[in-house]
């Protein structure tokens, strides 16, 4: 096909040229079938096939009654014979390594036995104990008395517990009136002082605590001046209050007709 020159040089004659030697593109595409919002890209164009007009079809589901997804990998039973293989050689080395060690051992002395044995049972005993650990209740959240309605979280059950186990049960009782005892105000009173003293250390003690109390803060005036306000005197203050409040009273008495927005300016 041969184009004039001057017919190229022109605009019409360009976008004619650009069409006909290159590619078309996506946006093309789109203008030409009903612009954004109604053409949908097609990405069925990009499968590599080796026909290309199989391109649109719709692929089955089901054909000749086999799913037709499990047969999409052409090279499925390539893939599963490796796989085989793959097994079938870590089989081997595992039962090689089996054996090496089986073999080393029986090579070992006396006394290199005696030692192996001494650390395979130091890691079986650590074992056990991380696995007492964290089953034990220091790994276990504390559960609060309010989801323990049924209080079956008391140290009475626990000591019955540990007695029918055979287990001395004061220090884990001790241990846990302890841990459940909170931060308090220490306890200055004793029982054992007597009636008399707990009334004169009572005494001292709300005389102490009244003087250590804060009380509530006066109120300020609504007419005292604070800085930052923008007024000069209490007189002002209570000027400007009044017309606020006469500003209000003027505007609500007006009724639903005279109500009006005024226009804001542009």
């Amino acid at each position: 096909m041969l184009l004039c020159p001057s017919l190229v040089t022109t605009e019409i004659g360009l976008l004619a040229f650009l069409r006909l030697f290159l590619k078309k593109l996506e946006r093309d595409l789109e203008n030409e079938n009903g612009g954004a919002g109604v053409y949908s890209a097609s990405l069925k164009k990009h499968y590599l096939l080796a026909n290309d007009e199989w391109k649109e079809d719709i692929p089955p589901g089901i054909l000749d009654g086999h799913n037709v997804a499990d047969f999409l990998d052409p090279d499925i039973l390539e893939r599963c014979e490796e796989l085989e293989r793959e097994e079938g050689l870590r089989l081997e080395e595992e039962a090689a390594q089996d054996a090496f060690m089986i073999d080393g051992h029986d090579e070992l002395t006396e006394e290199q036995r005696e030692i192996l044995g001494k650390i395979r049972k130091k890691k079986a005993m650590l074992i056990q104990e991380h696995r007492m650990k964290k089953s034990t209740a220091e790994s276990r959240p504390i559960v609060p008395r309010k989801h323990d309605k049924d209080r079956k979280f008391t140290t009475k059950r626990l000591g019955r517990q540990l007695t029918s186990m055979g287990v001395d049960h004061t220090a884990a009782v001790n241990r846990l009136r302890n841990q459940s005892r909170g931060r308090k105000r220490e306890r200055s009173l004793s029982r054992a002082d007597g009636d008399d003293a707990m009334d004169v250390d009572g005494q001292h003690s709300d005389k102490k605590l009244r003087t250590m109390s804060r009380s509530r803060s006066k109120s300020r005036p609504i007419e005292e001046v604070v800085p930052g306000d923008g007024l000069r005197d209490t007189a002002q203050k209570k000027k400007a209050i009044k017309k606020s409040r006469d500003s209000v009273k003027n505007r609500n008495k007006e009724v639903a007709v005279e109500r009006r927005t005024a226009s804001s300016p542009p």
